[in-house]
């Protein structure tokens, strides 16, 4: 039929009739030739056979549609195994099953805090290292300054009659202070609320406590005895051991005059037993200090006898240094005990006779000194030998002298320029230019 051409359809159709009619003839014959089967089963027995194929039939889908799916996968995992050491891929879908079906226990695990990661710094070279240091310490206190300045702006709002509010701000003051105090870097801070006052021309005492800057700062619209009593109430708050979240309870059970009460009795205590032990130290220096003396001159005994002051055999005399005139020796800082050092000739002048008030006034000075490093001092007592500790108290005591005598001459030097200034503004100016003048002098 491939290979068979045709010119009109109608040849092919008639070509395709009697092709098809000679193939029914074959089949018909091929049925003809076949023997034929008798049945075995009448009519109704094969009619009541077919009934229970059909119903065991629909049992068993019953059955299958009765199981979970658990058995279902337990039958399916049963027929896979007797050929899954033929097919890989059988095993790998069962225990993909399995694996997917094992209840998996969530171990129970307590939640970590986020802790807020800081920045290494950079440890390249000291140099990076200390720049960020600075800065880290820069942008510390520029955080401690604008929150006390948002204090401070949301009690200026606040009436004399809002009393819990007060409260509320002078619990975040002290907050504030607790931090300073607990800082290493607490009396930079001070000096920029002192730089403060002086750049908006407000005037305060040079003996202003730390406290009480930071609550001058804080709460401007109050009186000096107002701040002076918060700055109580903060001291003796953090020498008492007060949290600041249990400011409010404790200051509030307690009352401000109550605190007040206790603070003085607290602090008057304190500072008398601080003086007298700063006392002892200062004339133990003193007994040390004699095996190995500034220098030494003899005196008739009977006017030193006039002039010591019994128990503790101290005599103040009024002395006046001169350097001589010896200009071929030079001094070498890096070897004081040189044979050249240039000396200076102290000439004995005055005796003042014993007496009481002068005696505790110079020892009570020099004492008053050494309060702030009672403790280091007593502790160093017993770690380093006489000698040493005595040096060391000789350069303290030095130390502090020279910086109370620095300060004494700027404040009559500025007194002596502000007689002569037109204004306030020229005289801080002037003195601006003066002070740093004398900062370079004194290096």
């Amino acid at each position: 039929m491939i290979g068979q051409k045709f010119k009109t359809a109608q040849e092919r159709l008639d070509y395709i009739l009697k092709a098809s009619a000679a193939q029914d003839a074959q089949i018909a014959a091929q049925a003809a030739n076949e023997p034929k089967k008798s049945a075995k089963t009448t009519p109704k027995k094969q009619q009541k056979a077919l009934s229970k194929a059909a119903q065991q039939r629909l049992e068993k889908e019953r059955q299958e549609a009765a199981k979970s799916k658990v058995e279902k996968l337990a039958e399916s995992i049963k027929n896979r195994s007797t050929i899954s050491a033929k097919h890989n891929s059988v095993v790998k879908q069962v225990n993909t099953v399995k694996t997917r079906n094992t209840p998996v226990k969530k171990a129970t695990v307590n939640p970590i805090p986020k802790v807020k990661k800081q920045e290494p710094m950079s440890g390249a070279t000291d140099l990076d290292v200390f720049e960020a240091r600075i800065a880290q310490r820069d942008k510390q206190q520029h955080h401690l300054l604008k929150q006390a300045e948002t204090i401070r702006n949301r009690l200026a709002k606040l009436s004399d009659r809002e009393k819990v509010k007060t409260t509320e701000g002078l619990r975040d003051c002290y907050g504030i202070y607790e931090f300073i105090e607990s800082s290493k870097d607490g009396d930079m801070l001070y000096d920029i609320i002192r730089s403060y006052f002086k750049a908006t021309l407000e005037k305060i005492q040079s003996n202003t406590p730390d406290e009480a800057l930071l609550v001058r700062f804080i709460f401007s619209k109050k009186s000096k005895k107002q701040i002076s009593e918060y700055a109580t109430v903060l001291r003796y708050a953090r020498e008492s051991g007060i949290a600041k979240n249990a400011f409010v309870k404790w200051y509030n059970d307690t009352t401000q005059t109550r605190i007040l009460a206790m603070a003085r009795k607290s602090s008057s205590a304190n500072s008398q037993e601080q003086l007298k032990r700063a006392k002892i130290a200062l004339l133990r220096y003193f007994d040390i200090q004699e095996e190995w003396p500034l220098g030494r001159f003899d005196y008739p005994e009977y006017l030193s006898a006039k002039q010591v002051h019994l128990p503790d055999d101290l005599i103040f005399v009024i002395c006046r240094g001169v350097r001589k005139f010896n200009r071929d020796l030079s001094f070498d800082p890096d070897n004081p005990a040189a044979a050249s050092v240039p000396l200076a000739e102290i000439s004995a002048l005055h005796f003042i006779p014993p007496n009481v008030d002068v005696i505790n006034d110079v020892i009570t000075r020099l004492a008053r000194s050494l309060v702030p490093y009672l403790d280091e001092i007593e502790e160093q007592i017993e770690q380093k030998t006489e000698q040493v500790w005595a040096n060391d108290m000789t350069n303290l005591l030095m130390e502090r002298e020279l910086g109370s005598a620095y300060k004494s001459a700027d404040r009559w030097a500025n007194r002596m320029q502000a007689s002569v200034a037109q204004d306030q503004v020229a005289f801080e100016n002037k003195r601006k230019k003066i002070q740093k003048l004398r900062t370079q002098s004194r290096k």
